[in-house]
């Protein structure tokens, strides 16, 4: 669904869902690497300790 929805433009964030589900799929669609390292960067000038919501956006942030 989510390839679908980026080719149209769009994003889809997952909202609800019973929680092997929510385990399997990441909340946010993902980035495009150059986004990601971008969303990356500004969170470790913002957060250098990576103490605010880790994890919370994407798994490996």
């Amino acid at each position: 669904m989510r390839s679908a929805i980026a080719e149209a433009g769009g994003h889809a964030t997952l909202m609800r869902a019973p929680d092997p589900l929510r385990a399997s799929v990441a909340v946010f669609q993902p980035q495009e690497p150059g986004k990601a390292a971008l969303s990356a960067r500004i969170k470790t000038a913002f957060d250098p300790s990576g103490v605010l919501n880790p994890g919370r956006m994407y798994a490996d942030s």
